[in-house]
């Protein structure tokens, strides 16, 4: 899921504190969801403020004159209140739309601008919103705020300030820098080599393997290097933000006024020692459980169009529960999403709400291979959540480690009904898979955490110390290198790192508390449907740690979860039962025996993983294999041939 630029506004400022959602067991906010089709809503263009500036205006005025309340005064200020609320779901309507399009047209320029146009024209009204609601907030007519966005937010828009015009312009130019990178990553950075300039869309001409690998290089070296200079810049920049809003440095920042986390930094940096020491190893172990030639049979199962996908998920869905099932099928007939191949796609996966329709899009760019079930099984998750969220965007919270909880403990669950779309073999091979992209979230999340935690307290480094600063940082986790190399750049890949800094930590959290819940999942079905359920019905209104006490999960910063945690989770990788208390099942006496003889063999089995290629050696060669042999170098259909050789070799 996507940080929405005008949500950034609100948190960014620590002003608003929307009001808890009521939910009772599972059922969903009544809301409203026109029979509109994508196709209907394109194409997109620019938004005219007229009418919104003209009722912003007349309520300012209106509660600027300090009268007593009068019924048809009351009317007309619910009336203009009703109006801006409208209008700002068209605004941002608009601006989700055109993001898709600018994404699917591989960052195109005219969706470029039309894009930064619309994001640009959202910064400014819904500061100007705020502005006109601090007036309501003092005036008589504060119970019409007070009921739509709870008293929270009233009191916290008292003595609003407003967007400064310096800051306004940092943030003008942070989205012109990240789209800039979206150019990097997409067309990449021309290069002299042997002399003669190399782009990527020339590289294949290379007229031999040597020639090819000596461009390949330097094409990605060069792109590094750019997209590192780019980065520096955009860390500068969000420093000032933070700094100009009060806070100490950007990573307290983001975690509060961004991410409205209801954890510190401190409870992080305890998370990074726990997944070091307690998940990695386990995840050693599961990567063990399958072979690449495994995971080549498991491609060949899963290379399906987007609707052939959608077939099999929605069984799925359905069984799931009725109305989930219901969302899918609205979902389906009204074709809100882009999930087919299409070469000039941006590498990116996300699920967006589209307000004025009363409802959501997702955004997947495939692969060609099983993860695209998970990926698209994840962003259905989001796509439920916010099918039935009634906030308005305007006094939304974005609490987006719960969110991530309705997407990957989505994806876990999934895994039961494996069997019956891959067969008995493949199903295993795809559950263990999963598992294990869910533990590399927990790794990944962790990682990247702590290297943008130590970037924004040292904002000088240079991009040789971001590379070496990774890389010494990344093998903390697992990654291993050959001998000689001290730098690696391979963090410019990960778009969140520009996009939304210090959002990684919200997948670990998240992936430890859907791995609580598929561990309920597996000892009661039934009663992890209602966790879920019922999480998914809060929306993203509760804090982290509120939510999860809400529904009975564990606490995954209390010292003593996350080795509870593991030792199921060990059990589950023996072929234990799971219970979901974390205490394996009583073995029977003659079991014991069988284990104890195993008992020196699963020792030597741990010092043979020790020498096993690195977590990150086998995630790139899985990647690699799966669809992309050439990344970042090309786009390549997937679909288009079974063979994965270089050029010259065709």
């Amino acid at each position: 899921m996507r940080n929405k630029a005008l949500l950034c506004l609100l948190l960014a400022l620590s002003l608003l504190a929307g009001p808890a959602a009521q939910a009772v067991k599972w059922e969903y906010p009544v809301s409203d969801h026109p029979e509109v089709d994508y196709e209907d809503m394109l194409p997109v263009t620019g938004f005219d403020e007229t009418e919104l500036v003209a009722a912003l205006e007349e309520l300012e005025s209106v509660c600027g004159r300090n009268s007593r309340p009068r019924g048809q005064t009351r009317q007309r200020v619910q009336a203009l209140y009703d109006q801006i609320l409208s209008e700002m779901n068209v605004l941002i309507t608009k601006e989700v739309l055109s993001s898709i399009q600018y994404d699917a047209g591989g960052g195109a320029p005219e969706a470029a601008a039309l894009y930064l146009e619309l994001s640009n024209q959202s910064l400014r009204l819904f500061n100007r919103c705020y502005e006109v609601f601090s007036a309501l907030a003092v005036s008589s007519y504060r119970d019409v705020l007070d009921t739509s966005a709870g008293e929270d937010a009233a009191q916290s828009l008292l003595g609003y300030e407003g967007l400064s015009e310096e800051d306004a312009v940092l943030r003008e130019e942070v989205e012109r820098l990240t789209q800039e990178y979206d150019q990097i990553l997409s067309k990449g950075v021309p290069v002299e080599v042997a002399g003669r300039s190399w782009t990527l869309e020339t590289l294949e001409s290379a007229a031999d393997e040597e020639t090819y690998w000596a461009v390949s290089t330097a094409l990605e070296e060069a792109q590094a290097q750019a997209a590192g200079e780019l980065y520096r810049e955009l860390v500068r920049l969000r420093t000032e933000i933070a700094l100009a809003a009060g806070y100490s440095g950007y990573t307290a920042y983001a975690y509060r006024a961004i991410y409205n986390r209801d954890y510190t930094l401190l409870d992080a940096k305890a998370l990074w020692a726990a997944a070091k020491e307690y998940i990695l190893p386990l995840q050693l172990q599961l990567a063990e459980t399958f072979t690449d030639r495994d995971i080549r049979a498991l491609d060949v199962r899963s290379r399906k169009s987007g609707e052939e996908l959608l077939d099999d998920i929605q069984p799925f869905v359905r069984e799931f529960d009725r109305e989930m099932g219901r969302t899918f099928a609205f979902m389906r007939e009204h074709h809100l999403y882009d999930i087919a191949y299409a070469e000039d796609k941006l590498p990116t996966s996300y699920t967006q709400a589209l307000p004025a329709y009363g409802s959501a899009f997702i955004f997947l760019s495939p692969y060609g291979n099983y993860q695209d079930y998970s990926d698209l099984i994840h962003e259905f998750g989001h796509f439920n959540e916010t099918f039935h969220c009634v906030q308005h965007e305007l006094w939304a919270n974005f609490n987006i480690d719960v969110g991530e909880i309705h997407s990957q403990a989505l994806e876990l669950m999934f895994t039961s009904y494996a069997g019956e779309i891959f067969g008995e073999r493949c199903g295993k091979i795809y559950r263990d898979v999963v598992l294990y992209n869910i533990l590399d979230s927990i790794l990944e999340g962790c990682l990247y955490d702590e290297f943008q935690t130590a970037v924004y307290e040292n904002p000088e480094l240079s991009v040789e110390e971001l590379n070496r600063l990774f890389k010494t940082l990344s093998e903390e986790y697992g990654y291993s290198y050959e001998p000689g190399v001290e730098e690696d750049s391979y963090w410019v890949q990960v778009s969140h790192n520009f996009h939304d800094p210090l959002y990684f930590i919200s997948y670990a959290t998240s992936a430890l508390s859907a791995l609580d819940l598929w561990f309920l999942y597996l000892d009661s079905p039934r009663d992890a449907k209602e966790v879920y359920l019922e999480l998914s019905a809060l929306s993203l209104s509760l804090p982290y740690r509120e939510a999860v006490s809400k529904v009975g999960l564990r606490d995954i910063f209390n010292q003593e979860t996350i080795p509870a945690l593991a030792e199921t989770l060990e059990h589950y990788l023996d072929g234990d039962p799971v219970s979901y208390d974390g205490k394996p099942a009583r073995r029977e006496p003659a079991e014991n025996m069988v284990f104890l003889a195993f008992g020196l063999a699963g020792i030597v089995f741990i010092l043979w993983l020790r020498a096993r290629p690195s977590r990150r050696e086998r995630a790139e060669k899985r990647h690699r294999e799966a669809g992309e042999p050439w990344a970042p170098q090309s786009r390549e259909d997937p679909w288009s041939s079974q063979d994965k050789k270089p050029p010259w070799e065709l």
